[in-house]
């Protein structure tokens, strides 16, 4: 895939703190391992990615030679979360790659939520067992989650759902799927804590076929509106809120 001209001595001039003194040997290496399995542009201008995990631990490392986030990867214990970790910003440097910038890993802020280090670009990231998928907005906060549909929702749906929202059965299990994603979507667009998906977000009600939604989240006396769009990957769910 031909990749479009990067101005090297603009990125050299700019870079973070911690890569001073360090080459930018293996930072453009090539990405396109995992198996992309959905690409569009969401809400005219935010290119969303989604990819098939399939690296092992090792091989994931090896492709993203990141030296500003090693203590965090290092305070990771399980192997499986390393290797959704890595696989996150490995797509999140794919988009990046795809628009002719240069990813240096993300930051958090005071509330965890990550940003680029080197950019003023949007972005958010979701990551399961089986998938990895990210999204890219140039103007707007935005938040994207995933979830497989699972009978575990059943039994959870009292937290995060009002009772005005749904009255669960097992025939109902997508709808459940699909409120939950809304709402972390929409908890990860907003980005701060102490925020109650039961009271302080909501969802214009939704059906199985919904492919868009509107969502409501009400944080610290303020009303934040968002559009909902949702995709449908085998089993798993995903959902953007921007």
């Amino acid at each position: 895939m031909p990749r479009k001209s990067i101005n090297f001595a603009y990125i050299h001039k700019n870079k973070p703190a911690c890569m001073q003194g360090r080459p930018f040997r293996n930072l453009l290496v090539n990405v396109y391992v995992m198996p992309l399995v959905h690409s569009e542009i969401i809400a005219s201008n935010c290119p969303l990615l989604v990819w098939k995990l399939t690296e092992t631990l090792d091989e994931l490392h090896e492709l993203l030679p990141i030296y500003c986030e090693n203590d965090e990867l290092a305070s990771i214990s399980h192997p499986q979360k390393k290797r959704e970790w890595l696989a996150g910003r490995l797509v999140i440097k794919y988009l990046l790659e795809k628009e002719g910038h240069i990813f240096m890993g993300l930051r958090k802020d005071e509330h965890g939520k990550p940003f680029l280090l080197n950019y003023d670009f949007f972005i958010s990231v979701t990551h399961t067992a089986e998938y990895v998928a990210a999204v890219l907005s140039p103007q707007k906060v935005i938040g994207i989650d995933m979830e497989k549909k699972h009978e575990k929702l059943l039994r959870t749906f009292p937290r995060f759902m009002s009772k005005g929202e749904l009255r669960p059965d097992p025939q109902q299990l997508a709808l459940l799927c699909m409120y939950w994603c809304g709402k972390e979507a929409m908890f990860k667009l907003n980005g701060r804590k102490k925020v109650s998906f039961q009271k302080d977000i909501s969802l214009e009600p939704l059906t199985a076929e919904s492919i868009t939604g509107t969502a409501r989240l009400h944080d610290d006396g303020q009303t934040i509106s968002a559009g909902l769009h949702f995709r449908w990957i085998d089993d798993y769910c995903l959902a953007i809120a921007v």
